[in-house]
């Protein structure tokens, strides 16, 4: 499967509640009262004020106000092409079934890769990488959880133990690392 046939779209149809997506003013998309757009000319933030808004662009004080927000609070679809980009290194095809299954494992290999790329973006120069935490508390509050040494000693499963999206990719293919041997009687003639 050629794994750049998949798109933007088929991530966040897979992914719809997931990530705070940007949401783009669309001049033939319909709006509601309360719905955030972005408008790329104005580079504004603005939130409709009037149920069923169409063709009306935000800049019309009638059916939009503008509010204060920021890029940063978003996931972009380059944020996510990265992601993409990042994920292809990694893939292997041949782990998987079927085209869907590849389309799958692919796209939950991208969205582990960008949750640990905003993770990185919000700590910025001074964000250090770590092993996944065993135990931490704060306050009245702790948490602990064991994730098993095979995983935390191996360079290459410990970085998938980092998002819930990394720990369900390996899972998929976990099962395929593992080799399967049968032993056969016979003999053989010199």
């Amino acid at each position: 499967m050629d794994l750049s046939t998949i798109t933007i779209e088929d991530f966040k149809s897979l992914f719809p509640r997931d990530f705070p997506y940007l949401n783009e003013y669309d001049n033939a998309e319909l709006y509601n009262a309360g719905d955030r757009v972005y408008y790329t000319t104005t580079k504004l933030f603005y939130d409709c004020t009037v149920n069923g808004t169409t063709g009306i662009l935000p800049t019309d004080t009638n059916n939009w106000s503008v509010v204060s927000d920021d890029l940063e609070n978003y996931i972009l679809d380059s944020d996510i092409t990265k992601a993409f980009s990042e994920a292809m290194i990694t893939f292997n095809q041949a782990l998987f079934t079927s085209e869907t299954n590849i389309e799958i494992g692919y796209l939950y290999l991208t969205a582990h890769y960008l949750v640990n790329d905003i993770r990185a973006s919000q700590a910025g120069i001074s964000g250090t990488g770590s092993f996944p935490v065993a135990s931490r508390s704060v306050g009245s509050v702790s948490e602990a959880y064991g994730i098993p040494d095979a995983y935390m000693k191996n360079p290459v499963f410990s970085f998938y133990t980092q998002s819930s999206y990394g720990l369900k990719y390996l899972n998929m293919v976990l099962p395929r690392l593992v080799g399967n041997v049968v032993s056969v009687e016979g003999g053989t003639r010199p």
